[in-house]
């Protein structure tokens, strides 16, 4: 097993609330800023691969790819397990759901 899948299952492991995040990509600003919207910024840990060279970001991408099944950005895993990519909160956004889905997975009360 690479380094990189250990260090992405420990962090994964670590958070109930996981983002693989870059902070050059629009998607992410979004999923961001629905953590914003309901004030549970500080529940989600952001793990923001933008800063780091191309081919490292590619490592990390193909790590949680190998864990979790996702290698989009963002990927917002929940107890350890993938939950949703900025496409998912959308659809829950469009219907009307979305606090809803935050609630059922805890992140809201």
């Amino acid at each position: 097993m690479s380094t990189f899948v250990a260090k992405a299952e420990e962090m994964i492991k670590s958070h109930q609330y996981f983002q693989l995040s870059a902070s050059w990509c629009p998607d992410c600003v979004y999923a961001n800023s629905v953590w914003d919207k309901f004030n549970v910024k500080n529940k989600v840990f952001v793990f923001d691969i933008g800063s780091l060279p191309r081919t490292e970001q590619e490592k990390w991408r193909v790590a949680f790819q190998k864990v979790v099944g996702s290698r989009n950005l963002p990927t917002v895993v929940v107890n350890g397990k993938f939950w949703a990519t900025e496409s998912q909160l959308h659809r829950f956004e469009n219907k009307g759901t979305l606090k809803e889905e935050l609630t059922k997975i805890g992140l809201l009360p």
